[in-house]
């Protein structure tokens, strides 16, 4: 064990070592030390409490001069001997410190599984809404302030957007209050539910009726970009999410095999999802494939990456057509006429849906190729309404 007076041009002159690190302690002040390493010379205080041994790191030598650290980690020494655990004492003071900005991108760190296009989900709920908590530190952040914002942003927009930005920030400040060892207050967000202010919404039911596909199907076709067409249309005919159509790539696909392939990380339940083409799913990928631009079956602007949304294509649908629906109401429609022509079970295994606690389906294995007579009849209907003039049925006199 190396003892020294640690003074400015003994610590200049200590040897980096080949690897590792080398501790050498001051002599002036017991618990005091610097640790030498290939990357940098740092001063330590180190005090053991209730038995077990507690390093405080200082400051690196270079901003902190010997004198320095030594009164720094005097003040440390003293407070383990009082018992306090000042590392975690330092983690909280960081934490405390904590903007939501910085809440954010921590959250996003430490969730690398979590989707880019939910990160962008929140990100942009919170900018539009929360900009001015932005850089104010999350203890900061009282629960009167969420009350007042959640009512306001309800009158402003809606109360599924008030509640989406809230469930959002909770989400955050959970993660925050919980990395943060007890310094931060209780979530603010709680006050909504102590004070039942949470809005009441119920799950959206809204799709596209069968007699108004014909003329949703005519005011798509005069869209003008012709991927956005073939991207709605297919989202129509297989029942799939918006990113999991929009972030297909050509390996997906197999052509000679008639099937697609929704990638786990992309899909809700990160399962991967192998579907067949219909006769006219495949028409469509065929006359993509004639047109490929890049990697993506749905290009975007310029050939670069793949078409990120499909809400200018919805909005001027909307208006031609004078049918209001939003992107999921087309999965809603495929699913709404499934059932109609297919088991329960094979509308499941469609949609990628978890069978959970369910355990006859549990047993249930259904092949892709066991699904495409079920997805070509499912196709078939759909064209049928979309080429068909939906007209009052005829009226029958009552006989005398």
């Amino acid at each position: 064990m190396a003892r020294l007076k640690l003074t400015k041009s003994v610590i200049d002159d200590l040897p980096v070592p080949d690897k590792g690190r080398v501790t050498y302690w001051d002599t002036e002040l017991k618990g005091f030390c610097i640790r030498v390493s290939q990357t940098a010379k740092t001063y330590y205080a180190k005090k053991r409490v209730a038995g077990k041994p507690q390093w405080v790191k200082i400051g690196e030598h270079g901003p902190f001069t010997p004198d320095k650290a030594r009164k720094e980690a005097l003040k440390t020494l003293s407070e383990l001997i009082k018992g306090v655990d000042v590392n975690k004492k330092k983690a909280q003071d960081r934490v405390r410190g904590t903007t939501l900005k910085q809440a954010i991108a921590e959250y996003f760190t430490s969730r690398p599984k979590l989707r880019e296009s939910t990160k962008r989900t929140y990100k942009c709920l919170l900018d539009e809404w929360l900009p001015d908590w932005m850089e104010k530190p999350l203890e900061e952040i009282s629960k009167t302030d969420v009350a007042k914002r959640h009512l306001k942003i309800a009158s402003q927009r809606s109360a599924v957007t008030a509640n989406n930005v809230m469930r959002t920030f909770r989400a955050i400040y959970n993660h925050a209050q919980e990395i943060s060892e007890g310094a931060l207050p209780e979530n603010p967000t709680k006050r909504l539910y102590h004070t039942r202010q949470w809005f009441q919404v119920g799950r959206r039911q809204t799709l596209i009726k069968e007699h108004e596909l014909k003329a949703w199907y005519d005011a798509v076709k005069e869209y003008s970009n012709p991927v956005a067409i073939d991207a709605l249309v297919l989202l129509l005919l297989t029942g799939c999410r918006e990113q999991e159509i929009l972030t297909l790539q050509w390996e997906d696909v197999d052509m000679k095999g008639k099937t697609f392939t929704i990638r786990a990380e992309i899909a809700k339940n990160h399962r991967e999802h192998i579907l067949p083409m219909s006769k006219a799913v495949f028409d469509i990928f065929n006359g993509r494939l004639a047109l490929k631009e890049n990697a993506y079956v749905f290009p975007g602007q310029g050939g670069k990456g793949n078409l990120k949304e499909l809400k200018r294509a919805v909005e001027a649908v909307i208006e031609k057509s004078e049918i209001n629906f939003c992107i999921h109401d087309l999965r809603r429609t495929f699913t709404s006429i499934a059932e109609q022509e297919v088991s329960y079970a094979f509308l499941k295994r469609l949609l990628n849906h978890y069978t959970g606690n369910d355990v006859t389906a549990g047993y249930l294995v259904i092949s892709t190729e066991q699904l495409r007579l079920p997805m070509q009849r499912i196709t078939n209907r759909i064209m049928k309404a979309t080429r068909t003039k939906w007209t009052r049925g005829k009226v029958i006199p009552f006989r005398k």
